[in-house]
């Protein structure tokens, strides 16, 4: 049995595994932010916006731990990877692959309207809406100070992030698994600051022109109110506005939305021409003390959120789950990794191959840990004892903090990146392509891969499906990881295929699709469905559960 203790408040809560073995914790105690505390000034009301992103961080904040045990309940980062583990890219190879904790995901059980699991996205997503709704209710602009204002364009931006993340996780796209068309064209409801509890009571799906509308115009306002403000990239800023717009026109580009490619393009160009932001290099990548933990040594990070050891427990955080160097957590006994059909596609000259282990372990071994415990972690010695050694494929991508691969309060309070630059890179290259501008869509993406494999060069993919496969497959190797990839699959109905000879995902984990898988597509939880009329169950999504094929030889 694994013990890891973490004293911060005095509650103590163990979570049996379905893995042999136990791991225990202690979880800081949060509070939360209310408008009744909220007086009429400045600091007052910064703390209530600084509040939505340790909101979205924090250990516990859907209380999900408190209610059930769980070591996933730590907000976006979770949900991060319960969309990542719905893919193929990242692979469990640990001898109990249990220790994945997102087992559902992977799995794709407990997915219907009963279940807890899918509930967590709603649970989330709408407690930070209401954050960012109460904080928009407080601020009248017609008086606001050149501050408040910023603030107030901050929450609007919050708010319209939130909702386009919810569009794009309900929202049904044709699939053979599942009938959508019941559904088809079907978001979420929308709750403002005007929406009153009477309101919610019937409160139905909006449509799918009615959604975006309704983001456009939140970034629209937080652009207005963000005028003339400086923020860093733990904060929304006038650049992350332009990013989400790039992002929401890609989408409705997709559905036939009437000159969204165009507007996409121009969003995310405009995020590219700005010389505040600049693509990783790879030291900056590689770098064992700051690598994918810190957005401050870097210009690529236009959006990210910092995990205190104040809000973290010791594994119930992000770093706690995709850190394999990390010993205190689930990270290296799942032993999380890359598929291996994936990695041996990556030209030994694309740099980004060195974020996993090479089978040789290892040509760039100098590169790739911090300390002298890299023997360990390689061995499953010392800290590492109860691991078994480091495996081939083994993800080497997001760094402990300070590179401090043993005391989980300092290694745990790492960043969380939620937008990059070079994410506007691929937009605009696809939004060129469905424009049908390849020639212009190549010389974006060669701009940029360019940049990790000086000898790469995509003019011999010409046609529009050749490219968009291309350009994916540059996407995955680029963001692995990093919880945008499930949105990508789902849009350009990507397969999955976990199961094929020589694979390395955990057998009880192969399944493959065709075409889209019906996970992307989350059901809403019978709690809404009971308490809001606007809402039957005859509206909801169809069931996803365990309608794929698990592969066997």
């Amino acid at each position: 049995m694994k013990n890891i203790l973490f004293k911060v408040a005095g509650i103590l809560s163990a979570t049996t595994l379905l893995a042999t073995g136990c791991i225990k914790e202690y979880v800081p105690e949060g509070s939360t932010q209310t408008a009744a505390q909220v007086a009429a000034n400045d600091d007052a009301l910064s703390a209530m916006v600084n509040g939505v992103g340790v909101s979205m961080m924090a250990s516990g904040t859907a209380g999900y731990y408190s209610t059930y045990g769980w070591h996933t309940d730590f907000g976006i980062g979770a949900i991060q990877l319960m969309t990542e583990y719905m893919l193929d890219d990242m692979v469990t190879m640990g001898s109990n692959p249990y220790y994945n904790r997102f087992y559902q995901s992977v799995l794709g059980s407990g997915m219907d309207t009963r279940y807890a699991y899918p509930a967590y996205y709603w649970d989330c997503y709408y407690q930070w809406i209401k954050a960012a709704n109460d904080i928009i209710n407080l601020i009248d602009p017609a008086t606001a100070t050149d501050i408040t204002r910023g603030y107030l364009g901050q929450a609007y931006a919050y708010r319209a992030s939130f909702y386009l993340d919810l569009a794009r996780l309900y929202e049904p796209r044709e699939n053979k698994y599942t009938d959508i068309s019941a559904v088809k064209g079907l978001t979420v409801p929308i709750v403002t600051e005007k929406t009153t509890e009477q309101d919610a009571k019937n409160n139905p799906r909006v449509t799918h022109d009615v959604l975006y509308k309704f983001i456009l115009d939140d970034l629209d306002l937080a652009e207005q109110y963000l005028d003339g403000t400086s923020y860093d990239y733990t904060t929304p800023n006038a650049t992350l506005v332009d990013g989400l717009r790039a992002r929401a026109y890609l989408e409705m580009g997709s559905f036939g939305d009437a000159g969204a490619y165009e507007k996409a393009y121009e969003a995310a160009k405009k995020v590219i021409d700005n010389a505040d932001y600049a693509p990783l290099t790879q030291a900056q990548w590689e770098d064992p003390s700051t690598g994918f933990n810190d957005g401050g040594s870097n210009k690529a990070w236009i959006w990210g959120l910092t995990c205190s050891d104040q809000i973290a427990g010791n594994i119930t955080c992000h770093m706690a789950h995709i850190c394999n160097e990390g010993a205190w957590g689930y990270a290296p006994l799942a032993q999380i990794g890359i598929n291996k059909s994936l990695y041996e596609r990556i030209p030994d000259t694309d740099w980004r191959k060195h974020s996993w282990l090479d089978p040789k372990f290892m040509d760039y071994y100098q590169y790739r840990f911090a300390d002298s415990d890299q023997t360990a972690f390689l061995n499953g010695t010392g800290s590492y004892s109860e691991n078994d050694p480091a495996k081939p494929y083994e993800s080497i991508k997001f760094r402990p903090a300070q590179g401090n691969t043993t005391n989980y309060t300092v290694g745990n309070s790492g960043d969380l990146v939620l937008m990059r630059v070079e994410e506007m890179y691929f937009i605009a290259a696809e939004a060129l392509a469905n424009m049908n501008r390849i020639g212009e869509a190549q010389q974006v993406l060669n701009s940029l891969i360019q940049t990790r494999n000086s000898s790469y060069d995509c003019s011999s993919f010409g046609t529009l499906k050749s490219f968009l496969d291309e350009m994916l497959f540059q996407k995955k190797i680029e963001f692995w990881g990093e919880g945008i990839l499930m949105y990508d699959y789902k849009r350009l109905n990507e397969s999955i295929t976990r199961g094929y000879d020589g694979t390395n995902e955990a057998p009880v984990y192969a399944y493959n699709s065709t075409g889209r898988s019906p996970l992307w597509t989350i059901v809403i939880t019978r709690s809404e469905c009971q308490n809001n009329n606007g809402i039957p169950q005859s509206l909801n999504n169809p069931d996803p559960t365990q309608k794929l094929t698990l592969w066997s030889k």
